[in-house]
């Protein structure tokens, strides 16, 4: 009787200690001899991925800006895109640190992996991205059931969408991210798919840059039908509206949305996806004949 209890106890016990083997987005493959249940994330999208994927009480270190879910702003920060507190990292005893692959200084990061932490790069620019990298950090944290539900839950939306707006009539989109400089978005940032699933053209998706700078003369050659701005603060539209032989002038697509996720490419960024939709279909209903 006492052989059979020790042996279920052991069963029992076997998965918290089985390693974990996921392949990063740099194409290297990551083993942990456990499951990571000390987290250090460096971007807010991975920090809110995290938390999708059911390892939220995991991140024990964050970056700046790591507004989203609110439980992140409770986590203590050691950094952002560009300067990271390595003594603070070290003190934390974090048995993986979550680097962004294209965000974060590639010198930075090495001095971390000299200290010997292992190291997850994660780089998700596609809205398809988001629940691959859900279900990869479920593995990591071994919260793979919530992450897998989290996910497919998002796949479900995103369809969801896609099949509502798929065959409308397609848009040019100007998206506006600052005036001066002058910013747009290029093919590599997650809201130029964001458009595309909504019935929208991002104007500027011959340009690989993710967020590249670009002249007035240029946006007038491309005459969008509709030019939008995320609403932050710098993002003047009024120069815009005084251009009246633009096509998106003439029938009043000259606007700013309220969706502060809408450039974080991780869950949260849903309701922003939401957000454009619905005002790229108002557009075209104002621009229809």
């Amino acid at each position: 009787m006492i052989r059979h209890v020790i042996m279920l106890a052991c069963l029992v016990a076997a998965p918290a200690f089985a390693s974990v083997t996921v392949v990063d987005d740099a194409g290297r493959t990551v083993t942990l001899a456990a499951p990571a249940h000390r987290i250090v994330s460096l971007a807010p999208n991975i920090t809110d991925a995290l938390f999708a994927a059911g390892a939220g009480a995991y991140v024990v270190g964050t970056s700046r800006f790591s507004d989203y879910p609110e439980a992140a702003r409770k986590v203590p920060v050691v950094g952002d895109a560009t300067m990271i507190d390595l003594e603070r990292i070290v003190a934390l005893k974090p048995d993986i640190v979550v680097v962004w692959k294209s965000g974060n200084a590639a010198a930075q990061v090495e001095k971390i992996v000299r200290l010997g932490i292992p190291v997850f790069y994660a780089e998700t620019t596609r809205l398809a991205d988001v629940a691959a990298a859900t279900r990869r950090f479920g593995v990591l944290a071994g919260t793979s059931r919530v992450a897998d539900r989290q996910a497919t839950a998002f796949e479900e939306a995103l369809a969801g969408l896609r099949a509502t707006y798929a065959g409308k009539k397609r848009l040019k989109v100007f998206y506006q991210i600052w005036d001066r400089p002058l910013m747009t978005i290029g093919r590599a940032q997650i809201i130029d798919d964001a458009l595309t699933l909504c019935g929208g053209d991002n104007v500027f998706a011959d340009l690989t840059v993710a967020a590249p700078t670009v002249s007035r003369e240029a946006v007038l050659a491309r005459d969008p039908d509709v030019i939008v701005s995320g609403g932050a603060e710098g993002e003047s539209l009024d120069d815009w509206k005084r251009s009246g032989f633009l096509t998106a002038v003439k029938h009043q697509n000259v606007f700013a949305i309220d969706a502060p996720t809408l450039a974080l490419p991780s869950p949260s960024i849903l309701p922003g996806v939401r957000t454009l939709c619905v005002a790229l279909d108002a557009a075209r209903s104002r621009a229809a004949p």
